[in-house]
């Protein structure tokens, strides 16, 4: 159990590290995660000890491979859909946003090298070479020689002589070869901290662009069953408009034959125009889709299609019993948000070395001489060796005001850390009740669909016989047609409800180097 301890008020309080790859089970947390989660100003967070969505009444596990496999295959092929594997490679390729992130990782971790090199003395081989000439005219600099003056002025005098002496003008060369090394012993940690708040941002850096490509992968299969659903949408209304426009031809040779009035003729013609314009709004919403998957696969919109195939072609995978919590480990914002804590604690430690003194060491070894072939001779050797320490003694109080606000800003990523795991448990909530949710939806959208069909064909039936007027029978395919496209639009809702899942637990992300990181509080 690793713990983060910090003084509230003078009270040394606990604050727990919600590392929730120690603390979960497969279907509750353990009792040391149950426990209050203290921050800074002493308020409380309570961790829930199991998924309230879990349908482990079922006496079904799912396991961690139903989610996050252990080799390499991705979370998306779930699903079984060439098209969709291809977009998603396609987007992990080309995606600008997810580019970004490589950049920002790759400067991080530079930035990590940049802290690291000050564990290690600097060493310079400067080398000089100077041709001079001093003034003639320079300052005049009055002098006094102390004691007996007489051999210098030929008068007997015990006084001292004083005298303007003016330095003569002189020509010379000066080459001058030194290694030069210096060192910062590292007493207080500044430099250990610092290298330590790198290397958990660039860990953090790398943690974020595994949740910009989840984000991505997620909003990539999000779109392609949405637009599959358009797909399915265009399907039922282009088969509709043609119903539709058959039963307008039959009215109309039926009120040329006086079997029908112009009132059913119109009713026939009202509802052929509103299906015309359902339907060209369903073939925009589709082209827009399909504009938003371009963007995300990196691709420019007008050189990019996918062939039509309904949504009820493709079949979502089967609803899981039971979901293991300690799934959300593999979120990669939580662990990404518990790496900032890290590295904002180290960010403290840093500050707080700022107030102690700084120890240096230099030394230089190397030859100087005004002949440039007597520069290497033993007699123009010269070397020295320093030692120093600089005391902090007043900053206006720069150095104070630095350790406060880093201590702020752990405070800011701890909250951030907590905040990220309540909403985890939000998320997989949501999404597990989503799930079930939708499935029992589906069955019933299914059980509408059929129903509506029957009504129809009896309308249709008792509207030959004469029993009922058209109007009914057109109220009967509408709400065949609003069963139809209800029914593809719940079995979007599910398809989108097991991509938040997954996303929810965090896709396939996770491994032993992202367990919870030991470190202890800086004061």
């Amino acid at each position: 159990m690793r713990t983060f301890t910090r003084r509230v008020s003078g009270v040394s309080a606990s604050l727990i590290s919600i590392g929730i790859a120690a603390l979960l089970s497969n279907h509750a947390l353990t009792a040391a995660a149950n426990s209050q989660v203290v921050n800074s100003t002493g308020l409380t967070i309570t961790v829930p000890s199991r998924f309230k969505e879990d349908n482990a009444q079922s006496g079904r596990t799912v396991t961690r491979s139903s989610f996050s496999s252990d080799d390499d295959t991705p979370w998306w092929h779930i699903f079984h859909d060439g098209a969709l594997e291809t977009l998603e490679l396609e987007a992990i390729t080309a995606n600008q946003d997810l580019r970004q992130s490589i950049a920002r990782v790759m400067e991080a971790r530079a930035q990590a090298r940049i802290a690291a090199a000050s564990f290690f003395p600097t060493l310079t081989l400067p080398l000089q070479a100077t041709r001079q000439r001093t003034t003639n005219t320079g300052p005049v600099i009055s002098s006094r020689l102390v004691g007996n003056a007489s051999a210098l002025t030929g008068v007997a005098s015990s006084s001292s002589a004083s005298f303007d002496a003016q330095a003569l003008s002189a020509e010379y060369n000066d080459f001058d070869a030194e290694l030069s090394l210096s060192y910062e012993v590292d007493v207080f940690g500044r430099i250990r901290d610092t290298y330590g708040q790198a290397t958990a941002n660039a860990r953090a850096s790398a943690v974020d662009r595994q949740a910009i490509q989840l984000s991505l992968t997620s909003q990539v299969a999000a779109n392609y069953f949405s637009l599959r659903a358009f797909d399915s949408d265009v399907a039922i209304l282009q088969r509709t408009a043609r119903l539709r426009a058959d039963a307008v031809q039959i009215q109309q040779e039926r009120v040329k034959a006086g079997s029908a009035n112009d009132m059913d003729l119109s009713r026939a013609q009202f509802e052929l125009a509103n299906t015309e314009a359902d339907l060209s709004d369903a073939i925009q919403r589709r082209a827009e889709s399909e504009n938003d998957l371009a963007v995300l696969c990196g691709q420019p919109a007008s050189d990019f299609h996918i062939a039509p195939k309904p949504l009820d072609e493709i079949h979502p995978p089967a609803l899981p019993a039971a979901i293991p919590a300690q799934l959300l480990t593999q979120r990669p914002d939580l662990i990404e948000a518990r790496l900032r804590l890290v590295a904002s604690n180290e960010g403290v430690g840093a500050a707080r070395a700022e107030l102690f003194p700084t120890f240096n060491i230099a030394a230089n070894y190397g030859y100087e001489s005004a002949e440039f072939g007597q520069l290497l001779e033993n007699q123009s050797r010269e070397w020295s060796i320093t030692g120093g320490v600089s005391i902090p003694i007043f900053e206006g109080g720069r150095n104070t005001a630095n350790l406060k606000a880093a201590r702020a800003q752990r405070d800011e990523a701890f909250a951030a850390y907590q905040q990220t795991a309540l909403t985890a448990f939000e998320e997989a909530e949501n999404a597990l009740s989503a799930l079930r949710e939708r499935a029992s939806e589906a069955a019933a959208r299914s059980r509408a669909t059929d129903s509506a069909d029957r009504v129809l064909e009896a309308s249709q039936e008792s509207y030959q016989e004469g029993a009922i007027d058209y109007f009914e029978v057109i109220d009967a395919q509408r709400e065949l047609l609003n069963a139809q496209v209800s029914q593809v639009q719940t079995l979007n809702t599910r398809y989108a409800a097991t991509i938040d899942l997954i996303r929810a637990m965090g896709g396939r992300y996770g491994g032993a180097d992202d367990q919870p990181t030991t470190f202890s509080n800086r004061r």
